[in-house]
C-alpha cells in the first residue's frame, strides 16, 4: 500500500500545484463499508502533510454524522445502523457548504467513537491552512436527496473498489471487536452491511477514479 499512497499523494500535490487559484480543493473518498476509506484518507493526509511540512490536508469523516444511538432507538432504526437513513445527511451537507463558504474560519466537525458507538461533537478542527479537504464516507455518490448535493461540492471523488469477500471479513472482525457476538455480527453483515454495500456499488460509475488498494 505504501507505493500506492506515494503515487496518489504525488498526483494530488500536482493537481493542487496546477490549480489556477489557491482556493480549497475537495476530494471525496467513497466505497463500501470497510473498504479502506478512512485508512486511505489518513495515510494520504499524513503523507502530504509530511512532504510539505505543513497542515495542508485534513479529513472530514461522514461517520461523525451518524445519528446518536438514542435517536436511532426512538425511530426504530437501531438494527439498520449504517444505512443512509441513520445519518444526519442534512447536517453533513451543511458542514461541507460552510467549509466552502468560510475558508478563513476555524470550523468544527464531529467524529465517530468506535468505543461508545456514538458521534462526538467538535472533535475535529478544520483550519484556514487546510487547503485540501478529504471527505470520506459511504454515500458521497448516492443519487438521492440530500446526498446528491455532496457530489456537486467535490472537485473529484475516488471510489475504493474492494472485493465483497474482503469486506465481509473486515466487517465481521469490526463488529466482534466492538463487543458484538458472532451470531449478531453475522446477522448485521448479512441484513444491513451487505445490502448497503450493494447500494454503494451502484454508484461506482459516478466516480472520477477507481482505486484498488491491493495493487
Amino acid at each position: 500500500m505504501i507505493k500506492k499512497i506515494n503515487k496518489l499523494a504525488t498526483e494530488l500535490l500536482k493537481t493542487l500545484s496546477d490549480s489556477p487559484d489557491q482556493s480549497r480543493y475537495f476530494l471525496g473518498i467513497t466505497g463500501c463499508p470497510a473498504a479502506g476509506k478512512s485508512v486511505l484518507a489518513k495515510k494520504l493526509t499524513d503523507e502530504i502533510n509530511l512532504r510539505i511540512r505543513d497542515d495542508l490536508a485534513a479529513v472530514v469523516p461522514m461517520d461523525g454524522f451518524h445519528l446518536p444511538n438514542s435517536i436511532l432507538k426512538e425511530r426504530g432504526l437501531a438494527k439498520v445502523k449504517g444505512a443512509p437513513e441513520t445519518f444526519d445527511a442534512d447536517s453533513f451537507v451543511g458542514l461541507i457548504n460552510r467549509l466552502h463558504e468560510f475558508p478563513d474560519r476555524n470550523i468544527m466537525c464531529p467524529a465517530y467513537d468506535r468505543k461508545t458507538h456514538n458521534p462526538v461533537e467538535n472533535s475535529i478542527t478544520i483550519k484556514p491552512c487546510n487547503r485540501l479537504i478529504i471527505v470520506e464516507g459511504n454515500y458521497l455518490l448516492l443519487n438521492t436527496h440530500p446526498w446528491n448535493t455532496i457530489r456537486t461540492k467535490m472537485d473529484e471523488v475516488w471510489y475504493i473498489d474492494t472485493p465483497l469477500e474482503t469486506i465481509k471479513e473486515r466487517l465481521l472482525y469490526r463488529h466482534m471487536s466492538g463487543g458484538v457476538g458472532k451470531d449478531e455480527a453475522e446477522r448485521k453483515v448479512a441484513s444491513v452491511d451487505l445490502p448497503n454495500a450493494e447500494l454503494i456499488k451502484k454508484t461506482l460509475s459516478f466516480a472520477d477514479k477507481i482505486v484498488d488498494l491491493n495493487n
